[in-house]
């Protein structure tokens, strides 16, 4: 029996990072040493069009510090070949709502951060953590302050261990990629920001309408999930038996279609 959310699902997320020392805890452990916030402030959600043939976006969770920097927490499932444009995107959209009228303004842009949590990999990353800011090319420094950083957090490629994970990021990481895996809670003997997050994440803590608006998420997940792996079974079955009608068509010797293929002689004559 599951005792935390799957952070997967929209209302796992919501119920996780809807606490806000939760999300302060999580949004400084991935700017460790970069910038630290104390306090936050949730936004509305819904960022609407500049123009009529503009795009309305509706963020997973948006915030603000003290400082007015802003904060995109966002949880993508689906994988998506083209989330990086459109994570950019999302910031642009953020810094071009700072624009002031008037000729006395001078551009005095405040921070923005995309923070984009990903149940799936990027060709472009090779790492689970990936950090994008405007640089210079030739140096590779970055312009003074960070004014537009995307922090992309990739729990396909996160393989560490709880044994091997030392930041508070990388412990954090590993306890949303694997709580609702847990029957203890890992980590709540460090320090108070695990007791918060699991605390915030534990199934019991719901209200029964919250409860029923998870047990839907967590269906329609798994569907999904088995819809997947049998998408992606067919095609590895199609792909092979391709395979095998070529280089049966070439005059390779059916044992050695077998072995490299992994399809049955029998099914092989047939082809």
């Amino acid at each position: 029996m599951e005792h935390y959310v799957n952070i997967m699902l929209d209302s796992g997320f919501k119920a996780v990072f809807g606490k806000k020392q939760v999300a302060i805890d999580f949004i400084n452990a991935a700017l460790e040493g970069e910038r630290v916030v104390k306090d936050l402030t949730y936004l509305d959600k819904e960022i609407s069009p500049e123009s009529m043939d503009e795009r309305t976006i509706i963020f997973d969770l948006l915030c603000q510090d003290m400082d007015g920097a802003k904060f995109i927490l966002e949880m993508q499932n689906c994988p998506q070949s083209y989330f990086f444009n459109r994570g950019f995107y999302y910031l642009c959209r953020m810094v071009s709502r700072q624009g002031e009228i008037g000729r006395s303004w001078q551009y005095d842009l405040l921070p923005v951060y995309g923070i984009y949590l990903l149940n799936f990999s990027l060709p472009e990353f090779s790492t689970w953590r990936t950090d994008v800011v405007l640089a210079n090319e030739k140096t590779g420094m970055a312009f003074g302050k960070i004014k537009l950083k995307q922090i992309y957090l990739s729990f396909d490629l996160f393989d560490l261990c709880a044994e091997e994970c030392v930041t508070s990021l990388e412990n954090m990481i590993y306890v949303l990629k694997n709580m609702n895996l847990f029957d203890m809670s890992p980590f709540k003997e460090k320090n108070d920001a695990f007791c918060r997050l699991l605390d915030a994440a534990n199934l019991k803590a719901m209200t029964p309408h919250e409860r029923a608006v998870y047990d839907e998420n967590l269906k329609n997940y798994r569907d999904w999930r088995n819809a997947l792996e049998y998408a992606v079974e067919k095609g590895q079955r199609l792909a092979s038996l391709q395979n095998a009608a070529n280089f049966k068509r070439a005059g390779i010797d059916l044992a050695v279609i077998s072995k490299c293929t992994g399809v049955s002689i029998e099914e092989i004559e047939k082809l």
